[in-house]
């Protein structure tokens, strides 16, 4: 079940507010503290702050647990930049994604992830697995091979140019329609060759050959809402 986190308190200034009076309505008074952009600036760590700020309690962030009803899954594999981490969340949550497995990398509380994200981080329920690279990727395959046991088909995505022993699809030859788990991996070094190896399903996205590869969060894109499309379609 997605997130319904509410903030535990609301900096504002008044310039914030004047300028935007239909969110204004929308603020719970008793959570909004109106301050000076000095006392803003030095409570948070963004450059140029918008004149808002939320503080929201590490504690209301619900952990994930698996629910009958969810049917698309997205795995990042060792995503290291904050700003891709962030997007993707953000992408995710814009998709219908129901929940994410992080398999280590960056941290979805941290600040630049949370500010990537807009907020998706609260709304969206995650999994992170912790400790040394063996471990996560063992926590992992073990989650994916639970997933697969209840009907889900994984797909692992690849560079369109790499080369590779398993087959790869365009990812708009699939049936998304069915309950799915999408594998990301890591910018520099894809997928884990485990995790590659046990699930062996490949969809790409064809593009020109000078360049080498996409930037994940930019993958993310067309492959996530490719789902939301088929649906909007069939229903027409």
């Amino acid at each position: 079940m997605k997130s319904r986190n509410v903030p535990s308190k609301v900096l504002v200034t008044e310039k914030w507010l004047k300028k935007n009076q239909n969110l204004r309505k929308k603020l719970d008074k008793s959570l909004m503290t109106i301050v000076s952009e000095e006392v803003l600036a030095s409570a948070i760590s963004t450059i140029n702050p918008d004149g808002i700020a939320a503080l929201v309690e590490i504690s209301s962030i619900p952990n994930y647990q698996f629910e009958s009803k969810d049917d698309f899954i997205l795995i990042l594999d060792r995503i290291q930049d904050p700003g891709n981490m962030g997007n993707l969340f953000r992408t995710a949550l814009a998709a219908g994604v129901d929940a994410i497995f992080l398999a280590g990398g960056a941290h979805p509380l941290s600040q630049k992830v949370l500010r990537a994200s807009s907020g998706a981080v609260f709304h969206l329920p995650f999994q992170r697995f912790e400790g040394n690279e063996e471990e996560i990727i063992n926590s992992l395959l073990k989650s994916l091979s639970e997933l697969s046991n209840l009907g889900f088909k994984i797909f692992s995505t690849s560079s369109y140019n790499k080369s590779s022993k398993n087959p790869t699809k365009p990812y708009w030859e699939i049936d998304w329609s069915r309950h799915t788990a999408l594998i990301l991996g890591n910018e520099g070094q894809g997928i884990h060759k485990k995790i590659q190896e046990a699930f062996n399903e490949t969809i790409t996205i064809p593009h020109s050959e000078l360049v080498e590869s996409l930037n994940v969060a930019c993958v993310a894109v067309p492959l996530l809402l490719e789902r939301k499309r088929v649906a909007y379609t069939s229903n027409k």
